[in-house]
């Protein structure tokens, strides 16, 4: 509760100008994470606790109330594959969220980190059997946001953070753990009718539904299609790095590396790329070219192994990506559907609590280290 208290002024507070060295006291920064034209995002240590600290500039292009929506949003929702917001802070035009956790990947750098030729083979199987547990865990996890009237409106590979668990004493299975970050266009209302909006909105057209490009009435069904893309991506990186050895009438089983991946071809989505440029248009979005993608999802290619683990997807994925929003599932119904699956059987990560503060050893200062033995 101390280390909640991260400013000793409270969870938010307005710094005046001349104060950005206490804030430099109390934050110390360790690294860039990325940056826009609006924002910055950095690691920084807080006492004990390393937090990432998302600053944004406000101004004509982007104003206080859209900066100060993103913490209304995260502070509706408590859940442990949801980041969270530990504080906040203004000073002169700029508005500073601290969130955690830190994550060293995200979604889509973790899949193009699986190369099996890079890690050894205990971790490379870690690897692979939490990217199989992301399903569930995501689905929980927009289970949670919907049921607090919030669509997040941004769903993609880059704004869902995995964090290293192994050195965590949180470390209860998967050896990575997934979350949704970046809230900045989602929005919350007061019931189901009220979600139903439409006009003009900010989105990203890779990975939108339908009736968010042509700016049709959209509702919580629209987070279910891009979640139905990222779940495309999921499976053509499991499908491309994993095969099984099913000697011996093995009940379960056993992961080994495809032939693709022995052969050094590392783009686990090129299959999906190929079928996202099919489009005559030259429209690379999913919305564009759904036939296409649920071809690749009913090809052998695809099919051979991500079948033998997770068939129900076969059937939801598809239904996930319909151009008619009322035919595709809610939520609930995805997460009931992953009970049954292999990797993703009732996670015991997947609570609606967000994650307790977990402080990282301190670096020693300059008398500590020279400090003789006794």
């Amino acid at each position: 509760m101390v280390e909640n208290d991260w400013s000793g002024r409270g969870q938010h507070v307005e710094f005046q100008r001349h104060e950005k060295k206490i804030i430099d006291r109390i934050l110390d920064v360790h690294d860039v994470l990325g940056s826009t034209s609006t924002a910055i995002v950095e690691s920084v240590r807080c006492k004990r606790i390393l937090l990432a600290r998302k600053t944004i500039r406000c101004g004509r292009l982007f104003t206080w109330e859209k900066a100060i929506e993103e913490v209304a949003q995260l502070n509706r929702l408590d859940h442990s594959h949801v980041v969270q917001v530990i504080g906040t802070y203004i000073i002169g035009n700029h508005l500073s969220i601290l969130m955690y956790p830190v994550a060293e990947y995200n979604l889509e750098s973790f899949i193009h980190d699986l190369d099996p030729r890079t890690h050894s083979a205990d971790n490379w199987i870690k690897r692979i059997f939490s990217l199989l547990s992301f399903y569930g865990c995501l689905a929980h996890a927009v289970e949670h946001i919907h049921s607090r009237m919030t669509k997040h409106m941004d769903i993609k590979p880059q704004n869902i953070l995995v964090r290293d668990m192994r050195s965590s004493t949180q470390y209860i299975g998967n050896a990575f753990k997934i979350y949704i970050a970046d809230f900045g266009i989602s929005r919350s209302y007061e019931s189901l009718d009220s979600c139903e909006t439409e006009g003009p909105t900010m989105f990203t057209r890779k990975y939108a539904a339908p009736e968010v490009v042509d700016r049709d009435k959209r509702g919580l069904s629209a987070d279910i299609f891009s979640l139905g893309c990222v779940f495309v991506e999921i499976g053509a990186a499991y499908d491309h790095f994993v095969s099984f050895d099913r000697t011996y009438g093995s009940a379960r089983p056993v992961h080994t590396i495809s032939k693709a991946a022995m052969s050094g071809e590392c783009n686990p989505l090129q299959v999906v790329h190929d079928a996202l440029a099919s489009n005559e248009n030259g429209d690379t979005s999913y919305q564009a070219n759904i036939d296409a993608v649920c071809e690749v999802l009913k090809s052998n290619k695809h099919q051979c192994h991500f079948r033998n683990n997770i068939a129900p997807l076969l059937t939801k994925i598809p239904q996930m990506l319909s151009t008619d929003p009322l035919r595709r599932p809610l939520a609930s119904c995805l997460v009931s559907t992953f009970v049954n699956c292999i990797g993703t059987v009732k996670n015991s990560c997947c609570v609606c609590t967000a994650d307790s503060l977990e402080g990282t050893p301190l670096e020693p200062t300059l008398d500590e280290e020279s400090e003789p033995d006794t």
